[in-house]
């Protein structure tokens, strides 16, 4: 076996010193990034409220549209009984010949 010399164990702790500082600065660095990230979805979730709230009357409006298309359903069936039934009254008219 080998003997460690004091210059081996002070190269070590240099080496180490060195790693720690490099992975402050790696930290560091990705934590910045990570902030700047944050501002940016920041202000992504800023705009997609913003437009969420001027749908937001025009969505608030469906349930009513709805109930007026439902209503012109029955209407339009309505409307269809009561020209089914002028066509027939008018040909059963013509067949008797009495327009």
């Amino acid at each position: 076996m080998s003997t460690i010399t004091e210059s081996d164990l002070q190269e070590l702790k240099e080496l180490i010193k060195d790693l720690k500082t490099e992975l402050k600065s790696e930290i560091l660095a990705m934590k910045n990034d990570l902030e700047k990230n944050q501002i940016k979805l920041e202000g992504k979730i800023d705009t997609i409220n913003t437009r969420l709230d001027t749908y937001k009357p025009a969505l608030d409006k469906i349930p009513e549209l709805a109930e007026k298309v439902g209503e012109l359903k029955g209407w339009r069936a309505v409307s269809l009984v009561i020209f089914s039934g002028f066509i027939t009254s008018l040909y059963w008219l013509l067949r008797m010949g009495k327009l």
